[in-house]
Formats: C-alpha cells, sequence, structure tokens
C-alpha cells in the first residue's frame, strides 16, 4: 500500500500528473487546484489514497492529510467513487461542502459534477454526523430556519435560470450571501436579495 510520494513532476495530464520517484513514474489523480500549481520538474511530495479493485489498481494525490480525510469521507458514502468524490473537491472547497451538508443545502451540493438530488439527499443522511468530528472541523449549530430556507433552493433556481443568470453564478450567489439570505424566510424575498448582487 502506498501512502506517500516524494519527487518531481516528470508529466500533466488534464486531471493527473506522473511523479518520478528514483527514476520510476507513479500516474497519480489531482484536483484541479493541486494541478494548476505544479510545472513539469517541480519538486512535490503528495499524500497517496490508493485505491485497489480487482481490475485496477489508481493512486490519487493530495497535499495535505486533512484533503486526503474529506476524500475518504466523501467515499465512504454508498455509491460515491474515487472519480467522484475528487470531482467534489475540485470542483469546491470542503468548508463550503461541509456548511452545505450541516444546512441541507442541496442545490449547492448538486452543483458538483456527477451529484444529483437524490445523490445530495444521501450524502446529507450520511455525512452530516461524520462531519462534525472531522479533524479541523468545527462543529455548527445548525438553525432549524437555515434548513427550512435551503429546501425552496430548487425553486429559486429554476427562477433565476428562467432570468437568463447561468448555474455558476447562481451558485455563487448563494455562497456569498448565505447570512443574508438565511434571514428571509419566503422564495421571493431570497430571489429579491440574490438579484441585488448577480
Amino acid at each position: 500500500m502506498i501512502y506517500s510520494l516524494s519527487g518531481t513532476v516528470q508529466f500533466k495530464q488534464a486531471t493527473a500528473l506522473v511523479v518520478n520517484v528514483d527514476n520510476v513514474g507513479y500516474l497519480v489523480q489531482c484536483t484541479i487546484q493541486t494541478l494548476s500549481k505544479l510545472a513539469i520538474q517541480d519538486p512535490i511530495d503528495l499524500i497517496i489514497y490508493h485505491h485497489i479493485r480487482e481490475d485496477t489498481q489508481s493512486l490519487f494525490g493530495f497535499e495535505t492529510e486533512y484533503e486526503r480525510e474529506c476524500f475518504e469521507l466523501l467515499l465512504s458514502v454508498s455509491g460515491i467513487g474515487p472519480k467522484v468524490a475528487l470531482g467534489i473537491l475540485s470542483n469546491m472547497k470542503m468548508t463550503d461542502f461541509i456548511s452545505a451538508i450541516q444546512t441541507d443545502n442541496i442545490m449547492l451540493i448538486t452543483q458538483c459534477p456527477g451529484i444529483g438530488k437524490k445523490t445530495a439527499e444521501r450524502m446529507i443522511i450520511e455525512l452530516k454526523d461524520k462531519v462534525q468530528t472531522m479533524a479541523g472541523v468545527s462543529p455548527k449549530i445548525i438553525e432549524k430556519e437555515a434548513s427550512e430556507n435551503h429546501h425552496d433552493s430548487d425553486d429559486i433556481v429554476m427562477a433565476l435560470r428562467q432570468l437568463g443568470y447561468q448555474k455558476e453564478e447562481i451558485k455563487r450567489g448563494f455562497m456569498k450571501h448565505a447570512k443574508e439570505l438565511s434571514t428571509v424566510s419566503s422564495i421571493e424575498d431570497q430571489i429579491k436579495i440574490l438579484l441585488k448582487y448577480l
């Protein structure tokens, strides 16, 4: 079982890189954020998740123990494989993802590639207790009002899409102004708040 790799970047691909360790090249899948920081011949130290199946083995590389822990947390959800888990880490800050789990924010979770509404609901059910005990994550008090507000997020997204706004900018609006959105209860008021900034 490979736990870590230290070497230099030999090649870069769209979702992976080759780490040269003593003239042996290891193909390692990484997040977009990690890949964007690196160039060929850069020195690199990665914490590895060694994924073994009957027909294949894959390496997934992370910059920190915490990032690997988040990856393993995602894999603990039934139906979530390593590629989908890596896509989530590439698409969203883990603090935002954990906040979405804690506040039942299905809309935000479904912005990640490969995650539909049913999968997002399952993730919330399976992970809500687990994220409270993760290293580096402070437990949050989940207010009932915040939870109630988020169940209407699909209607809000649909309304804003009909007005011509893109999913990505709607997602950014939810993330940036979550605190203000939680102060109102009606869909109409939440849409008005988002329209001020979109």
